[in-house]
């Protein structure tokens, strides 16, 4: 059991009922990190539409706004049991995230964009004042500016999922309906 409990649908207040139907009609199952933000019906109805514009829309791929959730094993964990971790062609039977952090960029089975998508992530995620010129020179080698704010809010909004839901040692599954 987590800090605080998710509410099920029952539990919820009646304009956040509204769009728990609105989620389970798309997944099927509350993902309980929403469960546990209804505690605050205000937020997670603002919450949302952020969420789902960083995330689902823009011009960057899906896959390399999700590369990065290699480098964390709660992402990961929370990813594939949303069904979204992307699964590249050459990644090997063993989870990605078993990878040191550093070896990321050295991997045969990344490709030139996907290195520079990871450790600019990775940097962002880790110490964002750290990033060096030649990184963001390689960035631009691939993505335009607005693709890089587009990937620099996807990194952030996964951060922000992820420091709730450890925080509140959320398990990363959806439990209610």
């Amino acid at each position: 059991m987590g800090v605080v409990n998710p509410l099920t649908r029952e539990q919820a207040a009646p304009e956040v009922q509204e769009v728990f139907d609105k989620i389970a009609e798309r997944a099927a199952k509350i993902p309980n990190m929403f469960a546990a933000m209804a505690h605050r019906p205000d937020v997670l109805k603002a919450f949302l539409p952020l969420y789902k514009m960083i995330i689902n829309q823009g011009t960057v791929e899906a896959k390399y706004k999700e590369l990065h959730t290699f480098a964390r094993r709660w992402s990961t964990a929370a990813n594939t049991a949303r069904g979204r971790i992307p699964r590249h062609p050459n990644a090997p039977e063993s989870p990605p995230n078993k990878l040191p952090r550093s070896r990321f960029t050295a991997q045969p089975l990344f490709d030139e964009k996907e290195k520079a998508t990871i450790l600019y992530a990775d940097r962002v995620t880790r110490a964002a004042t750290t990033i060096r010129t030649a990184e963001l020179e390689g960035l631009h080698k691939f993505y335009d500016e607005g693709q890089i704010v587009e990937l620099t809010l996807a990194v952030c909004m996964a951060n922000f999922t992820n420091r709730f839901n450890d925080a509140l040692e959320n398990i990363p599954t959806s439990a209610c309906s």
